[in-house]
């Protein structure tokens, strides 16, 4: 696995454009689930999805691609506050899905502001 940087993916307006919020790694697993949003089962065959995950004994966000035939992890981020990371992974059961521990609205908010996708507030 790579190590990215949020410099350098903040400067890729295709991955910015293409971050999927709406994806879990529970819905990542079993994307026949209904979603929230649509009331359909979810569509993984593009986009971006993150989890946090332990690499190298240190709590790190993923980057997954997600494609039709099979998604593939692009790279990790340690570079967040190690605190939002540990938070996420305090989910509950049936979120946290073979080792993906789910991105919570804290982090997810600190990542839209550090790609510049939210103004602070």
């Amino acid at each position: 696995m790579e190590l990215l940087n949020i410099k350098d993916l903040k400067e890729s307006r295709y991955f910015l454009e293409n971050i999927r919020w709406d994806i879990t790694p529970k819905i990542f697993v079993d994307p026949s689930s209904i979603t929230e949003e649509s009331g359909e089962a979810a569509d993984i065959t593009h986009g971006y999805m993150f989890y946090v995950d332990m690499i190298n004994d240190r709590p790190a966000l993923v980057v997954i691609q997600l494609k039709y035939a099979f998604s593939k992890t692009v790279g990790y981020i340690y570079e967040i506050p190690e605190d939002l990371l540990r938070e996420s992974m305090k989910c509950e059961d049936s979120e946290c899905v073979v080792g993906m521990y789910p991105v919570t609205d804290k982090l997810a908010e600190w990542l839209k502001q550090a790609f510049g996708l939210s103004r602070a507030t």
